[in-house]
């Protein structure tokens, strides 16, 4: 099966200000927020207590998966339905991931993400974010740089570096390969590339949930998100991840704005792509 990038992320304009509000899939950033590129260590582990500690060199890929969810949503308070699909496709030591979603008014947002699958978890090639333009993030691995098609300027690569396409699937891998190690309260911080820059996501283990879900009853393990302080979106974001799915995320909560900017995406079926 040929890699073909195709993957979501929600940008809205703010009538009142003109900036832009971006909902990226999970844990998007403001595009209005502004980051320091930076050079730290790729991913760092912290325990409840705030001591570091070190992350498992092992990690497990999830098998290939079709994930379609319904969607709950708000844009400006105004409530709407639609429909999201991921596609999570591990190929030997290569794998793409890609994900769309439909948003009234806002239109049609694609991320993908493909490169290679090491012992330590995933290493993007190039992220793309596609909408009204196409823009891109390359990772020169060689070169040492991650490049940027909206001319930011580049940095330096650093190994374990993920994009805001393939940081959830190495999210997952990590805790899939020794849930213990990732007790209520860790703190699992990624640097993570967007399509002008680099930034730090954290991930807080929130817990183990029941959820009731189109697909069915299941168990899943919450992660939280909170956007940087400075940034004026003050976006609110959680993730479910079910061992029963290798990890998979069965659910997707974002809120923005104050709460009327909204999306909850919910599982709906589970199949082999």
């Amino acid at each position: 099966m040929p890699l073909r990038p195709s993957v979501f992320t929600i940008a809205q304009r703010n009538a009142k200000t003109g900036r832009s509000l971006a909902l990226g899939l999970l844990l998007g950033m403001s595009a209005a927020a502004s980051y320091a590129q930076t050079t730290a260590a790729s991913i760092e582990v912290r325990t409840a207590q705030g001591q570091r500690a070190k992350a498992p060199a092992a990690w497990r890929a999830p098998d290939a998966a079709r994930l379609q969810f319904t969607v709950q949503g708000k844009y400006k308070s105004m409530p709407y339905q639609t429909k999201a699909q991921i596609d999570w496709l591990p190929q030997g030591q290569r794998y793409e991931a890609a994900q769309e979603v439909q948003i009234p008014i806002v239109g049609s947002r694609r991320q993908s993400s493909v490169g290679t699958i090491g012992p330590n978890g995933l290493q993007p090639e190039i992220f793309i974010d596609r909408a009204r333009k196409e823009n891109s993030a390359t990772f020169d691995a060689k070169a040492g740089q991650i490049l940027f098609s909206r001319g930011s300027e580049h940095v330096a690569w650093v190994r374990g570096t993920q994009d805001r396409m393939s940081v959830f699937f190495q999210v997952a891998g990590m805790i899939a390969a020794a849930p213990q190690r990732y007790p209520q309260g860790t703190k699992i911080t990624i640097q993570a590339a967007s399509s002008s820059r680099v930034a730090p996501w954290t991930f807080t283990v929130r817990g183990t949930e029941n959820l009731q879900l189109p697909a069915g009853r299941m168990q899943a393990l919450k992660l939280e998100h909170s956007s940087d302080s400075s940034a004026e979106d003050n976006l609110q974001s959680a993730l479910w991840l079910a061992p029963g799915l290798q990890y998979l995320p069965v659910r997707i909560r974002l809120q923005e704005d104050g709460g009327r900017d909204e999306l909850d995406l919910k599982l709906q079926s589970h199949t082999k792509p």
